[in-house]
């Protein structure tokens, strides 16, 4: 925003703020005025103002931030101080909503927030008044979830002048499980040469990673481009006898009473196939699961990948019991714990299909949300993004950035603010 003459360096970031207050809050006009014509206050807020605006912008300072000083909210941010100028306006914004008579009227005090924060009703108010001796960051926006839960029916938002083609947009988009479009990402490239190893060598791959990085999804979009391939899904009740049971479904075989014979028939139905065997969920399978593929890997010349968590590992290379497997694997990536940043932000921006508009689009945003999301897929996918677009479906000209990701962590999915 280009500001003219008028407006000292306060008086600038006092535009800032109250305007960033009124597109965060989607706050009508007729609500901040305080009296003054609409125009005047207009011209005020774009930094037109042809005389100084310090009547005018006192005056709605003070409708949003009380009694708040705005030289707290210019603070500078490397002073030492534990309150930064985001933990001001975070606290203003709290001593003005307990005023507020669906919140104030209701009797609703720091004590009360204290008992739900098992906190004392001293800290709180220490931390709401700017007076506590440490960083208040994660504190303030735990009261804040508690006075102004993110998903609250807001009875206005009907009236809103919204953003028709983002609205529409975001009403195409469905993220829930078992519809979920597949990404391609860091796991299901190495997945795919886990297969692509296991198949040409005609030995076994393992690929292991922690739960939620999209190890499953890897496979079926394998899978889907090699219809070659054949998956299994193992489980705590998968042992030798479902494993050979269902691959005699997935290969028409007739199943006999004798685990041996059907095994042969296996063999016979894919030796020198250049097929993949591909089981998902390998650790969560019983002991004597493993056998027979080992058997049939040997005699069939066929590949065979196992998936699954971290787990798996430490079966595989620590348990005697599987040696006879671990001695056969030919390809053996390091174990995946967090999906890399841009697997994050590739997720976030295909699965929206950008009708999210962010506060902030550059590198420090995305290593936060990363961080966020602990570099899993699962809680950005399935926890995260569906919140996030019922809330921009809601408040279209609404800009998203940590505040707002971190009410729907605190508030809804029940984990504290980082």
């Amino acid at each position: 925003m280009e500001f003219n003459t008028s407006y000292n360096e306060q008086h600038r970031r006092m535009v800032e703020i109250i305007n960033n207050e009124i597109e965060m809050f989607n706050t009508c006009p007729t609500e901040y005025c305080c009296g003054y014509a609409i125009e005047s206050v207009k011209k005020v807020l774009s930094g037109k103002s042809e005389v100084p605006p310090f009547q005018i912008l006192d005056d709605i300072w003070a409708r949003f931030f009380g009694e708040a000083s705005p030289k707290d909210f210019i603070a500078n941010d490397s002073n030492g101080n534990d309150y930064k100028s985001d933990d001001f306006l975070l606290a203003a914004r709290i001593k003005m909503r307990l005023k507020e008579s669906d919140v104030g009227g209701d009797g609703i005090t720091s004590a009360d927030i204290a008992r739900k924060m098992n906190k004392s009703p001293g800290m709180i108010s220490q931390v709401i008044n700017c007076k506590y001796g440490a960083s208040p960051t994660k504190h303030l926006h735990a009261i804040w979830a508690i006075l102004n839960p993110v998903d609250k029916e807001n009875e206005e938002d009907e009236s809103l002048n919204l953003k028709q083609e983002v609205k529409e947009n975001n009403e195409q988009i469905v993220i829930r499980y078992g519809e979920i479009p597949f990404v391609d990402t860091s796991v299901s490239k190495l997945i795919k040469m886990s297969c692509n190893n296991a198949k040409e060598r005609r030995r076994f791959a393992v690929f292991a990673g922690q739960a939620g990085l999209g190890k499953s999804k890897g496979i079926e979009a394998y899978a889907q481009a090699n219809t070659s391939a054949i998956v299994l899904y193992g489980s705590e009740l998968t042992a030798s006898t479902q494993i050979i049971e269902e691959l005699c479904e997935k290969l028409a075989i007739s199943r006999s009473s004798s685990n041996s014979r059907n095994v042969k028939r296996i063999i016979s139905a894919l030796v020198d196939s250049e097929r993949v065997i591909i089981l998902d969920e390998a650790d969560k399978c019983k002991p004597n699961a493993l056998d027979p593929l080992r058997t049939i890997s040997d005699k069939a010349r066929i590949g065979v990948v196992l998936v699954g968590n971290i787990q798996l590992v430490e079966k595989l290379q620590c348990e005697s019991r599987y040696e006879l497997i671990s001695s056969r694997v030919c390809f053996w990536t390091k174990p995946a714990g967090e999906l890399p940043i841009s697997d994050i932000q590739t997720l976030f921006q295909t699965l929206t299909k950008n009708c999210i508009p962010l506060a902030k689009d550059d590198e420090a945003w995305w290593a936060w949300l990363h961080k966020r999301v602990e570099g899993n897929a699962r809680l950005l996918v399935e926890n995260l993004l569906p919140h996030l677009l019922t809330l921009v479906r809601k408040r279209p000209e609404h800009k998203i950035g940590e505040f707002e990701v971190n009410q729907i962590f605190l508030n809804i999915l029940n984990k504290p603010s980082i």
